[in-house]
Order: C-alpha cells, then sequence, then structure tokens
C-alpha cells in the first residue's frame, strides 16, 4: 500500500510540474492562463469572464459539450449567435463571419506545447481565424490531455489522433478512417484542412487560457 502511495504521489508531481511549466509559458507568451482543477471551477472561470448582454460565440468543441456550455449559452443573459443552431452542419458562412464581431468567443485548441503555443486544427477555418483575429476577448478552454511537448508533437497529436477520431465519428469514407492516422487526403471532406498556431498574443486583455486538470474533449 504504500508503495502504491508513493507511486501515486510521483504522478501527481509530474502532473503539476507538468501544469507548472505550461501555465508559466502561456503568461510569457502575453495570455492570461487559468488552472482549472475540475469541470466546475472551469465553468466558473469561464461565466467570470462573460459579461451579460456580451455577443457570445463559439467553434464545434466537444470540450465546451461536455462542460454544458452551449446550454448555459442558450439560457444566460446573453446575445448567443448560435442560439437557434442544434447541429454543427447547419451553421452557415454567413454565421461563422458573424462570429468574429463577438464579445467574447469559446473554443478550445488541440493541443497546447509546454512553452505555451496553441494549435487549432480545422475544417473550415472560421475557428482558427477566431483564435488569431477578430472576437475582442478568446476563451480557450482545454483538457490536460492537450499538453504535448512541443508544435512537432501537437502535429502527431492532430494527424494521428485527432483528425481520424473527428472524420471516424461522422462515418466518412476516408483514406484517415481507413489507415487511422492523416494520410494527406485531398478529399474535400477533409477536416485537417487549416491549422492555426498562436505563439504569442500582442494584447494581453484579449486571451485566456483555461486549462483543466481532466481530460475532455477529443
Amino acid at each position: 500500500m504504500e508503495e502504491q502511495r508513493e507511486l501515486i504521489k510521483a504522478k501527481r508531481w509530474h502532473f503539476e510540474k507538468q501544469i507548472e511549466e505550461t501555465m508559466s509559458a502561456i503568461h510569457k507568451n502575453n495570455m492570461e492562463g487559468i488552472y482549472a482543477k475540475d469541470k466546475e471551477v472551469a465553468l466558473n472561470e469561464i461565466l467570470k469572464r462573460i459579461p451579460p448582454n456580451a455577443t457570445v460565440s463559439h467553434g464545434g468543441s466537444y470540450t465546451l459539450r461536455e462542460l454544458g456550455m452551449i446550454e448555459i449559452l442558450k439560457k444566460g443573459e446573453y446575445r448567443y449567435l448560435r442560439q437557434k443552431i442544434t447541429q454543427r452542419d447547419s451553421v452557415s458562412d454567413e454565421m461563422r463571419i458573424e462570429d468574429f464581431s463577438s464579445d467574447v468567443y469559446l473554443t478550445s485548441a488541440n493541443a497546447i506545447t509546454l512553452e505555451g503555443e496553441l494549435i487549432v486544427m480545422d475544417g473550415f477555418g472560421n475557428r482558427a481565424a477566431c483564435l488569431l483575429f477578430g472576437p475582442k476577448k478568446v476563451l480557450v478552454v482545454a483538457g490536460k490531455n492537450k499538453i504535448v511537448r512541443n508544435l512537432e508533437d501537437g502535429m502527431t497529436r492532430i494527424r494521428e489522433y485527432v483528425a481520424p477520431i473527428h472524420a471516424k465519428r461522422r462515418n466518412w469514407d476516408l483514406p484517415c478512417t481507413k489507415a487511422g492516422k492523416c494520410v494527406d487526403c485531398k478529399d474535400p471532406r477533409k477536416i485537417c484542412n487549416k491549422i492555426a498556431i498562436l505563439k504569442y498574443e500582442r494584447d494581453k486583455e484579449r486571451t485566456t487560457v483555461i486549462l483543466v486538470g481532466e481530460d475532455l474533449g477529443i
């Protein structure tokens, strides 16, 4: 039992060191970094940063759905730009463009490096674009499973894990759903078309990264 307790303590120590390094790097990259130990704390941190009557939108995100954030936005005192949308595929180009006018834009990241860099993969490009420019305030919420060592590992995570899982859940007959990893196909339905990397934020008030101490999303 003592040996098991020591192992648990060692794993926790390693995790805390990883979080500490990532948070420090995010701050050096001129972004606000918040560590939330669980979903409940993460939700509170998000809601503290969305003022009443704010214009709010988001990209497609399983992380936000797992947090219950979509339902909160529908019922909250906000001008929620996707109020009538029930399926992501029904979002029009006009609605995606309207996202740029958001006071607050919520999204996740496909990977966050230990250097505090954010990597976002996108099919249409709206989520990647809003991360970089447009909305006044961007809240990036990600589980601890999104932490990677560097940009190369982040791209590997996208190619070998994120992209094929997203394609498989849609039941798309793509090369990646056969191979189990990205093979640089040219299919019009591919979802790894556009990738944004946020290395440093000029406006210190614009981007907040909320890193959750649980596995969330894909």
